[in-house]
């Protein structure tokens, strides 16, 4: 039967909402990512530290617990947290739990993750949009009814959800740990402002980091250049923070960290878990997993947050003007 003959028919498929048209993108893109040996083996290792972290939430869970705080795991503790934690841990958990789960997870998404982040960015994000923009793939993307901003939303997500991976799901998996090792589920209810932070403090490392490197990748045509600038904008960053750290007249300066996309990332981490603030009362000296000395004051989180978000907004400026620059007669 000639087509003439059939004329037209309705549509019998299933139909997807225009909201969702950038999901295809992300799905693909991700089932792309996980092909590169090297990624997998890195999203693994990203659960390592937890078997570091693990065995001192089971300790502050038996020392918590009336029924099983014996000497013997208040010695083995007084090893691993410090004898004055361990033993104001014991005599007050109620009071000491949320700012200790607060300095654990903040050392394990500082200490850790922000590498993982750095590498991870590095091996995924690149070619998501230089690949097409060489390859001019462009016209096959918006031959379709897809908008700049579905486009930008699908290479973003697949780089947002690979990140997710190894930063947010570790976390959560940890938290769920904490929770199983804690004498009572009323834990939960002291430490849901610790679930609140992991949340925010990881969705504050995701967004930014995936959209300045979809902007590296919309600027050059070949990965290995975006990889290279990604790699050029952390290094230097951090090396200009700590050379102005050291300059005279600037040591102790609360805005050099700025210039280092991970010392800026890592105090607003800090903010949103709130370390300082919670421990500082409390008379705790140093023995913590998360030294003293070594978190950023609170009056520099509401800087940084507004950096972040100026720089992810500035970002997105430029990379839907990339995006649209092929596709101009």
């Amino acid at each position: 039967m000639g087509l003439f003959q059939i004329g037209y028919r309705r549509y019998e498929g299933r139909l997807t909402s225009q909201r969702l048209r950038w999901l295809p993108i992300t799905r693909t893109g991700i089932r792309i990512a996980l092909r590169s040996k090297l990624l997998r083996w890195i999203g693994g290792s990203s659960f390592l530290p937890i078997l570091y972290f693990a065995p001192a939430f089971f300790l502050i869970g038996r020392l918590t617990d009336p029924e099983t705080a014996n000497t013997t795991y208040l010695d083995i503790a007084r090893a691993f947290l410090g004898p004055e934690l361990t033993d104001r841990l014991h005599e007050n958990p109620a009071g000491l739990r949320t700012a200790v789960w607060s300095a654990v997870f903040a050392g394990f998404g500082t200490q850790y993750q922000l590498w993982m982040v750095a590498i991870v960015t590095t091996i995924v994000g690149p070619a998501l949009i230089s690949n097409d923009i060489r390859s001019r793939s462009f016209l096959i993307y918006f031959a379709r009814p897809l908008s700049r901003m579905d486009y930008v939303l699908g290479k973003t997500g697949t780089l947002v959800v690979v990140l997710a991976g190894v930063t947010l799901l570790p976390s959560i998996f940890l938290y769920a740990i904490s929770i199983l090792f804690s004498p009572s589920l009323g834990t939960v209810l002291q430490t849901a402002s610790v679930a609140v932070a992991i949340v925010l403090a990881s969705l504050g490392t995701i967004i930014p980091v995936a959209l300045v490197m979809m902007t590296l990748s919309s600027i050059f045509r070949q990965p290995r250049f975006a990889a290279a600038a990604w790699i050029v904008l952390c290094l230097f960053g951090s090396i200009a923070h700590s050379l102005l750290q050291q300059t005279y007249g600037l040591h102790g300066s609360k805005w050099t960290f700025l210039l280092s996309p991970a010392e800026t990332i890592r105090t607003f981490q800090l903010g949103i878990y709130g370390v300082r603030d919670k421990l500082i009362p409390l008379g705790l000296d140093s023995s913590l997993p998360l030294e003293l000395d070594s978190l950023t004051s609170s009056d520099s989180t509401g800087t940084a947050a507004i950096w972040l978000v100026f720089v992810s907004a500035t970002s997105l400026f430029i990379l839907l003007r990339r995006v649209e620059a092929p596709t101009r007669i």
